[in-house]
This record gives structure tokens, C-alpha cells and sequence, in this order.
């Protein structure tokens, strides 16, 4: 019967907050779950990123190696300064004149070696001698022109066969290992696709000249 006995009572159950039942849990499984989903979406597109690098990294490799371009490049170097020694007759070898002319077409050889497997920015540097040589024969622009022509080089170096120790093993060294690096070539362009490797470096080649 006394109003002010009940209005302390009637004071704390208005300002006590509503309370729902469930909500609390409701509310953290709404955040578990798109914390789950943003975090399954995350790692969907880090496995989609790294299948697709290694798939480009795997592809470059067999396209256009790296390592397969440096080892032209050393041997053709390492060619035309030791056929520059040889037409000097630097070791004393028992040369023929033919050989002289063998040596002499293979500094040029070599030259052409390093101008197709060196380094663009290197080849920008003398005059874009590269491009112009592409221009010029277009079939050394190719994978397969170039495996064929360093094939060639690499069969009449084995041929040249002085008589001399030192010249007879270098030739053949040089002869083999460039037509081993022909070969290769030969397989990456060709059977590029069977290996795994996701497009050949012919069908990059003809994509560029696409777009350009």
C-alpha cells in the first residue's frame, strides 16, 4: 500500500536493458562464420595464386630458360675467342689452311651465338644489333631455327680435329656440348606442351608477334 516501497522496484525493472534470449550466442556464430568464410576464401585464392605461379615459373623454365640461354651464350663466347687463338696459331697446332677457315667461320659462328643468347639490354647497348639480326634472318628468331643452326655449328666443330691434343679435345668438348644444348631446345620447343609446361615457346613467340 505504499507507493514509494514499489517505485524503487519499478524504477530498476524499467531501466534493466532487454534481454534476448539467444543473442549473445547468435551474434558469435554470425562472426565465426564469416570469419570462416572470408578465411576459406583467403586460402582458396592463396592455393589459386601458388598453383598459378608455379604453373608460369614451370613454364618459363621450359620456354625460355634462363640457365639453357647463359650455357649458349658461355659457348659461344668461349667459341670465338679460342677460333680467334686458333687462326693465330696461339698453341702451335699443325693447322691446315682448311683449318684456318674452319676457325675463321667459327668466330663468326660464335659471334652470332652471343648475339641471339646474350642479354637484351646488352644487345640494345651495341646498336640493337639482336633485333637487327632477327630482322635480317628471321630464322635464328626461332627456337627451332636457332637449335638447328647451333646443331650445325656444333657437328663441323667436332669435325675439326687439328691433330693436336689440347685443339682435338676442345673441339670435340665444344662440338658435343652444343649440340646437346641443340637438342634440348629442339625438346623444349616440340614437346613443351607434353611436359607439362603450359604453352611452348613457339605459341609465345607467335602470341608477341600478335600483339606487337
Amino acid at each position: 500500500g505504499n507507493p514509494c516501497a514499489a517505485w524503487p522496484a519499478m524504477n530498476s525493472s524499467v531501466g534493466a536493458p532487454p534481454q534476448v534470449i539467444g543473442s549473445g550466442h547468435s551474434t558469435g556464430d554470425v562472426q565465426r562464420q564469416m570469419a570462416a568464410s572470408v578465411a576459406q576464401q583467403g586460402a582458396q585464392q592463396v592455393v589459386q595464386n601458388t598453383g598459378s605461379g608455379f604453373r608460369e615459373i614451370k613454364a618459363y623454365i621450359q620456354e625460355n630458360p634462363a640457365s639453357l640461354k647463359v650455357a649458349c651464350f658461355l659457348i659461344g663466347l668461349v667459341l670465338m675467342i679460342f677460333s680467334i687463338l686458333g687462326c693465330f696459331n696461339v698453341f702451335d697446332a699443325a693447322f691446315e689452311p682448311k683449318d684456318y677457315l674452319k676457325n675463321a667461320y667459327n668466330v663468326i659462328f660464335g659471334l652470332i651465338i652471343c648475339i641471339c643468347d646474350g642479354k637484351e639490354s646488352w644487345m640494345k647497348a651495341c646498336f640493337d644489333v639482336q633485333t637487327t639480326l632477327f630482322r635480317y634472318a628471321f630464322v635464328l628468331a626461332t627456337q627451332t631455327g636457332r637449335a638447328l643452326f647451333y646443331f650445325y655449328v656444333g657437328s663441323i666443330t667436332i669435325l675439326v680435329l687439328p691433330g693436336h691434343a689440347f685443339w682435338d679435345v676442345f673441339y670435340i668438348c665444344i662440338g658435343a656440348v652444343l649440340c646437346l644444348l641443340a637438342l634440348l631446345m629442339l625438346v623444349i620447343d616440340w614437346c613443351g606442351h607434353r611436359l607439362g609446361c603450359q604453352n611452348s615457346y613457339r605459341s609465345m613467340e607467335e602470341t608477341t608477334d600478335q600483339q606487337g
